[in-house]
């Protein structure tokens, strides 16, 4: 290499030293921005505590996703909304399951006739589980007035509603009975593998919940 290359190399070479001390220098600082104006966020767990432990006899026997959408609001007669108003409108969805609990069974409900045909007498349907996903549940909208405090309460309700109305809508739409058939399938299906050839369910004292 000549001397005249040399000299056009070495700056070359500096400059991309420098470009990339500069870049280096350029990200920590930018992480360091990010870190101080980005808000970081901690769950920290308190307590966890088991307040109950119980045996389960529950047959889960049919289950249904439900959406709901509701707008909870408070106002107040002599003020406007947009002064003094409170509104939130949730998008809510959730699983209800059904069954029987078959540790309601006594022993006059089960008994096998002459000619070897085992009858049963099923407690009645009722739901078991209604829960909101927590995932899939979000506020559309909220609407506070400009004099007023948003009521950090509002959510809670709003969900609580939902949660009541995803199991009303499950039982509106005929899960119990679904639930209730199903139970007698599953069961039926059970006894024949136990070898009973005849299986009967009394259904007279059934009732939905």
């Amino acid at each position: 290499m000549n001397r005249r290359s040399l000299w056009v190399a070495v700056p070359v070479a500096a400059l991309l030293v420098l470009g990339a001390v500069a870049w280096l220098i350029w990200r920590d600082a930018h992480r360091a921005v990010a870190a101080l104006t980005t808000p970081q966020e901690e769950t920290v767990p308190l307590a966890t505590l088991v307040t109950r432990v119980r045996d389960l006899s529950r047959l889960e026997t049919a289950a249904m996703h439900v959406v709901h959408v509701s707008t909870i609001k408070q106002s107040y007669q002599l003020v406007p909304d947009a002064i003094a108003g409170d509104e939130l409108t949730l998008f809510a969805a959730g699983d209800v399951i059904a069954g029987v609990d078959l540790s309601q069974i006594r022993d006059g409900d089960v008994r096998r006739n002459a000619d070897g045909t085992i009858e049963l007498r099923l407690p009645p349907p009722q739901v078991l589980v209604t829960r909101v996903d927590n995932g899939q549940t979000r506020v559309l909208n909220r609407k506070t007035g400009l004099l007023r405090r948003a009521d950090v309460n509002l959510e809670t309700r709003a969900r609580q509603y939902a949660e009541g109305a995803i199991r009303s809508e499950a039982v509106r739409r005929g899960i119990l009975p679904l639930a209730a058939n199903n139970a007698q399938a599953k069961l039926a299906a059970f006894l024949h593998t136990l070898g009973f050839a005849k299986v009967r369910f009394d259904t007279t004292a059934a009732h939905a919940e």
